[in-house]
């Protein structure tokens, strides 16, 4: 991202105003500069380790005969894991919560949504609940009974006990050391009156935020928390308190470096032309040097909606690639999800599994109550395959050059899948090739990897650091990029 300030960046959100954050953070993003370095002010800078994904102007600046094409998820065989099975799941299970796995426990959690349309239609507490679930595997779900909270005499169910008046569309996260936060889980939550936060050790009992509400308006619907890790900053995405129609279905971002105190509602997110005129929600994760969104947009004449994934290098300004795959799509008719599906928070990564559980139902949405039968699936796809940078022309060489790069490392690995062949060379600012850094110095690359070592001669990368260098990459035949790392 360009910087076009040098600024001290603790120094100054620590003696800031919240309000300013915003500002400050989309300044800052990705840039890792210090005062000094006003030289290398427009290169990226990569951390080791770290997925690079080749999708927009922070790290691309230019493709010849190759498109990004979305790698849509693929939906388990074993689905619904997740069903009704308890008489208080009532309009149930939702998803509209999480899915994590603890490594502390060695499990997978989950937090969904029921409704009771009972309590709704008389305007009781407990028309929304959050449900608890945990697993071995991800795919096998227990229901425990906790004690909680009593339901029609009984407190032999699994609810969570979080609630004022209700509880609903839950979003948790464990907490980051660098936090500073004395617990490991956090949650966002709707209840009256508003978007609510609390804190948990053990994910089952929790301790409400002595400030709620942290958003005082309505939001009624999933909204998500977020830890910026490279800024240290929380992030929600919400419904905005303002909008030009007659409905709020957008995506607004407020910011807060301690949880505390809150940065003023933006809007970052809502329709255009080609688009139904409502976004239901917008699950949003980190990973590597973007964030991605899970773009549910809602078509309120057909009361269906699919998913987009779309992406940004700060989180406040989206990208979307024509013409706009399907990340997510409904079920054919007969499936549990062919009416609607919702995605839930982040996704969960198992091994070299990306894991996304989802909910769905087979009404459509403005019939779904009083629909019991909704449930949870999961859908997953290869680590990092999220978009692929597609060679397009299968009778000429496709390339792809990289903005400037600072490298932090030795050496270069592909996520990749090859039919053909790939090479890479290594070039200076204006993209000459470095000497014995060239396409025919480099050991071709073929086949399937998600983690496939480049060489050329038999080195790694050049050491010039701390020069900006760039990357161009010569796809032949059928290949597909999904992202780089040094390490």
């Amino acid at each position: 991202m360009r910087t076009p300030h040098c600024l001290d960046r603790r120094s100054f959100l620590k003696g800031s105003a919240a309000p300013l954050l915003g500002l400050v953070g989309r300044l800052l993003t990705n840039s890792g500069q210090a005062c000094g370095e006003s030289s290398f002010s427009n290169s990226f800078i990569t951390r080791p380790g770290e997925s690079i994904f080749l999708l927009e102007r922070s790290t691309l600046e230019d493709l010849w005969r190759v498109r990004r094409k979305v790698n849509p998820v693929i939906k388990s065989g074993r689905n619904p894991l997740i069903v009704r099975d308890r008489e208080w799941e009532g309009s149930g299970p939702l998803i509209h919560g999480t899915v994590l796995y603890d490594p502390e426990d060695k499990l997978f959690k989950c937090w969904y949504q029921v409704f009771d349309l009972e309590a709704y239609r008389k305007k009781a507490a407990g028309s929304y609940r959050i449900c608890y679930a945990t697993s071995t595997d991800g795919f096998r779900w227990d229901k425990p009974d906790l004690g909680l909270v009593e339901w029609r005499g009984s407190n032999k169910n699994n609810f969570v006990k979080l609630e004022r008046i209700f509880t609903g569309a839950i979003d948790v996260q464990l907490v980051p050391p660098e936090a500073g936060i004395p617990h490991r889980f956090v949650a966002l939550y709707l209840d009256q009156p508003g978007v609510c936060l609390s804190y948990s050790d053990d994910g089952v009992r929790w301790v409400e935020h002595k400030l709620n509400p942290v958003e005082a308006s309505e939001s009624d619907d999933h909204n998500i928390l977020l830890y910026d890790r490279h800024r240290q900053i929380w992030m929600i995405y919400l419904r905005p308190r303002f909008h030009a129609g007659e409905w709020k279905r957008r995506r607004a971002l407020i910011e807060s470096k301690d949880l505390q105190t809150w940065t003023k509602q933006e809007i970052v997110f809502f329709p255009d032309e080609g688009d139904p005129a409502e976004i239901m929600v917008m699950p949003v994760f980190q990973r590597g040097n973007l964030f991605f969104g899970l773009c549910d947009f809602y078509d309120r004449t057909r009361g269906s909606n699919e998913v987009e994934l779309v992406f940004s290098a700060d989180g406040w300004f989206w990208n979307r690639v024509p013409p706009r795959e399907i990340f997510l799509p409904r079920g054919p008719a007969g499936d549990f999800d062919s009416g609607s599906i919702f995605l839930g928070s982040d996704p969960v990564i198992v091994g070299d599994e990306m894991r996304f559980y989802y909910g769905g139902f087979d009404m459509d949405h403005e019939r779904y109550f009083p629909s019991v039968n909704t449930a949870i699936g999961v859908a997953t796809v290869r680590l990092d395959r999220l978009f692929g940078l597609v060679h397009s022309r299968p009778d000429a060489p496709g390339y792809i050059l990289t903005h400037p790069l600072l490298l932090n490392g030795s050496r270069l690995e592909l996520n990749i899948e090859v039919e053909g062949q790939l090479r890479v060379a290594v070039a200076d600012w204006n993209g000459t090739e470095l000497p014995n850094y060239g396409f025919d110095d480099c050991a071709p690359v073929t086949g399937d990897s998600l983690r496939q070592s480049v060489s050329w001669h038999g080195r790694g990368l050049p050491s010039r650091a701390p020069e900006p260098l760039r990357l161009k990459f010569r796809l032949d035949g059928k290949a597909a990029l999904y992202a780089f790392t040094i390490a």
